[in-house]
């Protein structure tokens, strides 16, 4: 005799409700988007990226003092060069980290620096570099920032402060530039050379630092086209940005 269970004329139970089914699938849709959202916010910001900007030209840097971090108030045609300002910081008795002149706090210079897209190099002089680092991190600017030590004991301390920060080594002779190399070992670091400096010690530093770092020479017979053709640099530090911007942009 038949088994019951096999002359059933019941239907067989669903694996599960259409609703259930569908709120699924909506799950899995909502996830995919999100972590498509989140590739596109992270190339965006990686695009906003001191590297980033190096592989597309030359970086034109000029002194501020953190009032205001957009490109055009800094002297700079945005749609040529990025942005880039150096500040020059200091430490208060409270211990806070501010921009001078002025008082400006730096986690409120990061944070305007960082919605404007600016780049940043800091003059680290007294302050403490572990402190400097951790505004850094908070403000969410490690690519978009260079630190540029005091001295060899500061470069020593910045290197240890974060692993991903650049860090300005200053470069004189041949020596000092495999000196620089030995000293970050394998943290990315920028070479700081004189304009002065020879052509060969450009292209020696450019073989090993993520980026060489000069200032723009202050000369009669200044030509920009001749000097950057001779020397490997990928941020020039100048008082005359626009000066210098529009000289490239003639003579190419």
């Amino acid at each position: 005799m038949p088994h019951p269970d096999t002359t059933s004329d019941k239907p067989c139970k669903s694996t599960g409700s259409p609703l259930k089914r569908c709120l699924g699938k909506g799950i899995v849709a909502v996830g995919v988007c999100m972590l498509a959202c989140a590739g596109v916010v992270l190339h965006h910001s990686k695009a906003y990226g001191l590297l980033a900007r190096i592989h597309h030209g030359l970086i034109i840097c000029t002194p501020g003092t953190g009032l205001s971090m957009t490109s055009a108030s800094a002297g700079l045609p945005h749609q040529d060069s990025p942005g880039m300002l150096r500040l020059e910081l200091a430490s208060q008795e409270d211990g806070r980290v501010i921009v001078v002149p002025g008082s400006n706090p730096l986690n409120e210079v990061l944070a305007s620096s960082r919605r404007a897209h600016t780049l940043l190099m800091l003059d680290l002089n007294d302050t403490n570099p572990a402190d400097v680092a951790m505004l850094v991190r908070k403000a969410r600017m490690r690519d978009r920032v260079v630190l540029v030590p005091s001295s060899k004991e500061t470069t020593q301390v910045a290197l240890q402060a974060d692993p991903s920060m650049l860090v300005a080594i200053p470069v004189h002779s041949t020596r000092e530039a495999y000196a620089a190399h030995r000293m970050a070992g394998h943290h990315p670091y920028a070479a700081y050379l004189s304009p002065t400096a020879a052509p060969d010690l450009f292209t020696l530093v450019h073989r090993d630092a993520e980026a060489v770092i000069t200032e723009n020479p202050i000369t009669t017979t200044f030509s920009a086209e001749e000097f950057l053709a001779e020397r490997p640099v990928d941020i020039v530090v100048t008082p005359q940005p626009t000066q210098l911007s529009q000289t490239l942009a003639r003579d190419s």
